[in-house]
């Protein structure tokens, strides 16, 4: 008895250990996840999050920012991602909010992103308190564009 309830608990805790239910039993189980090898379940998640991390660029254009007026509608600016190292064959993703010592609340048009490419993108604003001074705006209340860049659509990792 003492030997059975063992051999259940031991086959409980190890999902590993299969036993035919005769030799002739085909095809072989198929061996649940759980059975790999723990040392390598963890280098692949290791590896998946180094992997993850080589892809995502995190950055903020300069202070003062160099914000161009655009055709009296707004600002604009573009920002130069080349150091992220992304490469053409990336399909890179941007991400963009923005900061500043005020009004940066009024800002419109923050996270439509133009002219997207592996290297850099353009972000056109202006502000529901004037369009007109926009820029003016832009430039004296330090606003800033924050971006993160990645390589794909953001998944979980494993």
């Amino acid at each position: 008895m003492r030997i059975g309830i063992i051999a259940s608990i031991l086959a409980f805790l190890s999902p590993c250990v299969v036993q035919a239910e005769s030799p002739a039993m085909t095809p072989p189980p198929t061996q649940s996840p759980l059975c790999e090898d723990p040392i390598d379940l963890l280098t692949a998640r290791i590896t998946a999050l180094e992997e993850h991390s080589r892809k995502t660029c995190i950055g903020s254009t300069s202070t003062p920012t160099s914000w161009v007026d655009f055709k009296g509608q707004g600002a604009s600016v573009t920002i130069d991602t080349s150091h992220c190292g992304f490469t053409a064959a990336d399909n890179v993703q941007y991400y963009t909010s923005i900061k500043g010592t005020s009004h940066h609340w009024t800002a419109q048009g923050v996270s439509a992103i133009y002219n997207q490419s592996y290297n850099g993108l353009t972000v056109y604003v202006y502000s529901t308190q004037g369009i007109r001074d926009s820029l003016m705006f832009a430039n004296k209340y330090s606003w800033e564009i924050q971006y993160i860049g990645m390589v794909g659509t953001p998944t979980a990792v494993p």
